[in-house]
């Protein structure tokens, strides 16, 4: 176990070089300490443990066992309301049905204390195992009953040889326990005359155990009591209470934070650590969840193996979490992790049925450990980049990581023989009348942290959001400003500009603008992209327009794409420009936009490159004649992209027929069909 750790701590050293690149810049002094630092106070802790634990053994060795549990005759007359049995019983392996007679002579069997596994005793591999104890009441007591709890594999409870009930089939031991208080009553007329009771338990010893195939200890110091009927009804209920309480408050804290969490990733679904630590919540709920309903009723190796499933599903979404908080790409050595942590769990089974050793089971464990030094490292690295969030979890992770590696002591301790060390390694603390865990007490910090941080990020999202939104609306105002200063008088011709924006602002721009002669210049087109980045683009356009001198629509198209060309990577823009003479003679120049309608038919326009793609494009014109009565129509490619819940689009079969109303019900026409873009409509039409 000693190399299994030093193992851990190498392993741990490596980690924080691969992590932290520690030769460059300030990490490099640091880390270097931090690294030669570990191995040594990990070896001196031990050696220190080793030397406190040496008087120690050797003190309790020479202290004599209490005479107040001699099997043999355990005095009860002062029995009221519960009396513990124990901790030493006579003990003997195999089956015999005669065991439960009191009047068995059991003086050859062996006496053992519940408070040591039975392999220190050199039983290993048994199948059936009794247990033995005589008790001495005041006569004439009545009332009486047997509690259990606690009791690993299944059983049969007998009082003067008469079975008073059981838990389990005696013919199932693969794993199974009892951890509530179950009480089986004693009849009145089976109590001696001189109060003489002999209690036997039959045990089915499990297969499977903590320590390995065949090392299972059924009772523990604490398994079987002697309870008045009276008490152990609300016994039973305090027992109940006190086992599940915590685990119920866990289970409920981590439900509610599962639950917001994924309330925050279906409203910002942008933000995959909502659901990575969503999965994590209601994965650490579930888990509480079984473990109150396994106590409630019985532990079996199906819920032992979910309940390791479970434990991997935590590990990956944890690793998930954090590295989505910190904005880090998912590397081979930390999909590598994932991957092994989560193995390590999903193992563990076969070390409790005995398929894989003590040994193997703790080397395998190695990799866990590490990533409890890994996912503090990289929160520290995160916090130190400016990362804010980083530091509130590392806390949370940081009392979950000391909760681990306080048990792998206790563990480290426990396989190497050392058991008079556990009472000065506690793993559980006492709570007012309750004892949690440090795996609960670290939970709860954990899924506290975990709250904290969900209103802390909310919070930050909604202020980015409300800033953006501030943003998006002063640029509306401003694209609303600029596209109205776009429709400038129009003297012998009639306009109609609609313009319906997808979203708060559009990507979408018009232009109408006289000309000397008393002629009019328009102009439609479409920008690629959406939002502020669109927007930009559409007030640039507008400027540059407006500073055109030339008003020849092949010109115009020219002069824009050679202007966009000079601000880099802007995307492109379809755009189609119209001159119309007073006469009504006009000139179309198109530059990958959708042609123009006149009368419900299109005016085919020459194929071209959008602007922006290219520079010293020529865009081909076309001319023609604009009769009184006769009206031209230049839209946007957001009335024929119009889509229907039903996912039809509006298309270029119905627009002919829709280019003969006016520009709003063209507008309005493809708005109801089903916006999904920018919908911008202008009609032009020359006046009697």
């Amino acid at each position: 176990m000693v190399f299994a750790a030093t193992i851990c701590i190498r392993l741990c050293c490596y980690a924080l070089r691969c992590m932290t690149g520690y030769r460059k810049g300030i990490w490099q002094r640091p880390c270097d300490i931090v690294i030669w630092m570990i191995p040594r106070i990990f070896k001196a802790f031990t050696f220190l443990l080793l030397a406190g634990w040496a008087p120690l053994a050797l003190t309790q060795a020479a202290a004599p066992d209490p005479g107040r549990a001699n099997p043999r005759n355990v005095d009860a007359t002062q029995f009221g309301d519960i009396v513990g049995l124990g901790p030493n019983w006579l003990f003997a392996p195999g089956d015999n049905p005669a065991w439960a007679s009191p009047a068995f002579d059991d003086s050859g069997w062996k006496t053992v204390s519940a408070e040591k596994p039975l392999t220190d005793y050199g039983y290993r591999d048994l199948h059936f195992a009794w247990y033995r104890i005589h008790i001495h009441l005041r006569p004439g007591t009545r009332n009486l009953m047997v509690g259990t709890m606690g009791i690993a594999g299944n059983y049969e409870v007998y009082a003067n040889g008469v079975r008073l009930g059981g838990s389990g089939k005696m013919t199932e031991r693969l794993l199974s326990a009892q951890e509530s208080l179950v009480s089986y009553a004693i009849a009145d007329n089976q109590v001696g005359e001189r109060g003489d009771l002999v209690l036997a338990i039959r045990c089915a010893v499990n297969w499977g155990s903590s320590m390995g195939r065949g090392a299972s200890t059924p009772l523990n110091s604490q398994s079987v009591y002697l309870i008045s009927r009276e008490s152990a009804p609300p016994l039973a209920s305090y027992v109940a209470a006190h086992q599940g309480g915590p685990g119920l408050l866990l289970s409920i804290l981590a439900l509610l934070a599962g639950v917001i969490s994924f309330a925050l990733y279906f409203a910002l679904q942008t933000q995959q650590e909502y659901l990575a630590i969503g999965i994590y919540l209601l994965a650490d709920s579930l888990m509480e969840a079984l473990q109150l309903w396994l106590n409630a009723v019985r532990y079996s190796f199906p819920a032992h193996v979910l309940d390791f499933v479970l434990v991997s599903v935590l590990t990956i979404t944890l690793i998930e979490f954090v590295r989505l908080v910190l904005h880090m790409p998912r590397t081979r050595w930390l999909l590598a992790l994932e991957v092994v942590c989560s193995l390590v769990f999903l193992l563990t089974p076969l070390h409790t049925v005995g398929i894989i050793s003590n040994t193997l089971n703790s080397v395998f464990f190695i990799p866990v450990l590490v990533m409890k030094i890994v996912l503090p490292v990289m929160l520290i690295r995160g916090r130190l980049r400016g990362n804010r969030e980083a530091g509130l979890l590392l806390g949370a992770i940081l009392i979950s990581a000391l909760a681990d590696y306080w048990y792998f002591l206790r563990n480290l301790a426990y396989y190497a023989r050392l058991n008079s060390l556990l009472p000065y390694l506690p793993f559980n603390i006492p709570l007012g009348s309750y004892w949690v865990t440090f795996y609960q007490v670290g939970e709860f910090f954990f899924d506290l942290f975990i709250l904290i941080f969900l209103v802390q990020r909310t919070v930050r999202i909604a202020r980015e959001r409300n800033r953006v939104a501030a943003e998006l609306e002063a640029a509306r105002s401003t694209q609303e400003l600029l596209l109205a200063r776009s429709a400038q008088p129009t003297p012998g011709f009639h306009v109609e500009t609609i313009y319906y924006p997808a979203s708060e602002v559009g990507g979408d721009f018009f232009l109408v603008a006289s000309m000397p002669n008393r002629g009019l210049l328009a102009i439609v087109g479409d920008v690629s992209g959406k939002g502020l980045l669109a927007a930009m683009r559409v007030a640039m356009i507008l400027g540059v327009l407006r500073r055109e001198d030339c008003l020849e629509p092949a010109a115009v198209l020219h002069n824009l794409n050679e202007a966009l060309l000079t601000q880099g990577e802007s995307g492109f823009t379809t755009a189609c420009c119209v001159q119309v003479e007073p006469d009504g003679r006009y000139t179309v120049a198109n530059a990958g936009h959708i042609s123009p309608y006149i009368d419900g038919l299109e005016v085919a326009t020459p194929p071209s490159l959008p602007l922006g793609i290219a520079p010293d494009q020529q865009y081909a014109s076309i001319t023609g004649s604009l009769a009184a009565d006769q009206r031209i129509v230049l839209l946007s490619d957001g009335v024929v992209e119009a889509r229907s819940s039903a996912g039809e689009l509006l298309g270029f079969e119905r627009l002919a027929q829709l280019t003969l109303k006016s520009a709003r019900e063209i507008a309005d026409t493809a708005k109801d069909f089903g916006q999904e873009d920018d919908i911008t409509v202008l009609t032009l039409a020359r006046t009697a």
